[in-house]
């Protein structure tokens, strides 16, 4: 998740924020991945680990190499600064109300109802993303919330209908592995183009 906006010549902030965020799904996405991985037969957690570590190290290397970028980048003027921080401070404001909501949720769901805890997070997690694509004009976003809360909703309804727990859960924490690292993915291409331009 980035906290600065793309522009035709990002800042050193704004590559540093870009690589932030490609951390952020590199780390979340081996958690959904590793939670998915629990729910799998011992004989598919081999593969399993080689895809999240390649994934997982594949965008920190690329948000590596944004943080060197940024060295070279311009400094951003004083209105930059300025949307920066009102940037962060909404973005903040949004990653409460996840926190928050996931927290309810826990709650609600305590006891019986706990299968359904990691599709609703899925949902809760997807729907975030819905403001942060605009508030960090990253549109790609868009694609990452629906995914994920698509993925929520039909882990839910896969478990009310009876199917197989850990199948159910594994493919929606996958599909949500998958949603963050391709998210990272485009993030990086996005930053390179806008640095190349």
């Amino acid at each position: 998740m980035t906290i600065a906006a793309s522009s035709s010549l990002p800042s050193a902030s704004t590559l540093r924020s870009r690589a932030a965020g490609m951390f952020a799904c590199a780390g979340f996405g081996s958690f959904w991945a590793m939670t998915a991985l629990t729910n799998l037969p011992a004989s598919l957690r081999g593969p399993g680990y080689a895809i999240t570590g390649a994934a997982s190290l594949a965008l920190l290397a690329a948000g590596i190499g944004l943080l060197r970028d940024a060295r070279h980048a311009p400094p951003p003027d004083a209105a930059g600064a300025a949307a920066r921080r009102r940037t962060a401070r909404d973005f903040l404001l949004i990653f409460v109300a996840e926190i928050v909501a996931m927290n309810i949720a826990a709650q609600l769901l305590a006891g019986s109802h706990m299968a359904y805890l990691m599709p609703v997070i899925a949902i809760i997690v997807g729907i975030h993303f819905y403001p942060l694509a605009g508030l960090l004009r990253s549109p790609h976003y868009r694609i990452t919330a629906g995914v994920m809360s698509l993925a929520g909703v039909l882990g839910i309804a896969a478990i009310a209908a009876g199917g197989n727990l850990a199948a159910c859960q594994a493919l929606v924490d996958f599909s949500c592995a998958v949603a963050l690292w391709v998210s990272g993915l485009v993030s990086w291409r996005r930053a390179l183009q806008t640095r190349r331009a």
